[in-house]
């Protein structure tokens, strides 16, 4: 598929048992090939250049300056077709999130745009960041990344980088899982940043991203947004958000990360109800999806 200016067109890893989900994105709930507004995911566009279009095939916000979009191969007009050679489709699912090569000229020569995740409260150890990775089109070479961390804010600045310098994906089309240890900042609320550096390629691809740990950690964002009561608990807790946001989900995991009940908000209200009556007595964590982000906090079954 060759690459179409705008003036022409208008690493595989297995987590251990018990390990606890803090944060996923398979990128499937947004809209087709939006550029902004993707769920809590901070965009920056550094190098504000166009993007190249595909020869004809049309999309939603084609050619324009942008830093990640919401890729739908199968919405395109006409839909992509893969081959060995140029694959735009998703890993799981229908989407991913694809950065397209900015168009160069005098004094930008390559993308600088970033992808940065909501803010993450890592547990006490065992704490990995995986996602899946590729380049999208073989025949313009090898696309290059960086990711950081923040502990402060989605700053560009203040991201500290723990990957090398670039990274490199395959010579192929195919996705490739790249893991990152992200221990040495356990018990901190972190942010994650991608940042997309390729020079004149044409497709960086993302998705199935996902944050784990092995012990989880309780933590002031939950203090701060929700409450829960009562604690201990005989059978029945109730979870309300402090500031009114809707509560998404509930899950409740043993000392082990094991989901031991789980519990959707099917009604967008700011306050869920529990019941563990089922459940042996000892200390579980319950975690909170919201529209802020997520937190975590110990209870006792007595």
């Amino acid at each position: 598929m060759k690459k179409l200016l705008l003036s022409l067109s208008l690493l595989t890893i297995g987590f251990a048992n018990g390990q606890t989900t803090l944060f996923e994105d398979s990128f499937d709930t947004y809209g087709d090939f939006i550029i902004s507004n993707i769920g809590n995911w901070t965009l920056v566009d550094g190098d504000l250049r166009p993007t190249y279009g595909f020869t004809g095939v049309t999309f939603a916000n084609t050619n324009v300056a942008k830093s990640f979009q919401v890729f739908n191969s199968t919405a395109t007009t006409p839909a992509l077709t893969s081959s060995t050679t140029s694959d735009w489709s998703a890993r799981t699912g229908l989407k991913n999130l694809v950065c397209i090569a900015a168009v160069p000229n005098a004094t930008v020569a390559a993308n600088d745009d970033w992808l940065i995740s909501p803010q993450i409260t890592l547990g006490t150890s065992g704490n990995m960041l995986s996602f899946w990775a590729k380049s999208c089109s073989s025949t313009y070479g090898l696309e290059k990344f960086r990711v950081g961390i923040s502990t402060t804010d989605t700053a560009t600045t203040s991201f500290t980088v723990i990957s090398d310098d670039p990274v490199q994906t395959m010579n192929d089309v195919t996705y490739a899982e790249y893991t990152y240890n992200l221990d040495a900042y356990a018990g901190q609320s972190i942010y994650i940043s991608i940042n997309c550096v390729s020079d004149d390629q044409f497709g960086f691809a993302i998705d199935d991203f996902l944050v784990t740990a092995a012990v989880m950690h309780t933590d002031s964002f939950f203090k701060n947004n929700f409450s829960i009561q009562p604690n201990p608990v005989s059978d029945v807790f109730n979870v309300t958000a402090k500031n009114s946001v809707a509560i998404e989900n509930i899950k409740v995991m043993d000392i082990n990360g094991r989901i031991v009940s789980e519990n959707n908000n099917t009604n967008g209200s700011d306050a869920m109800q529990v019941n563990i009556g089922e459940l042996n007595a000892g200390v579980y964590f319950v975690k909170v999806q919201s529209e802020l982000g997520v937190g975590t906090s110990k209870i006792i079954k007595k």
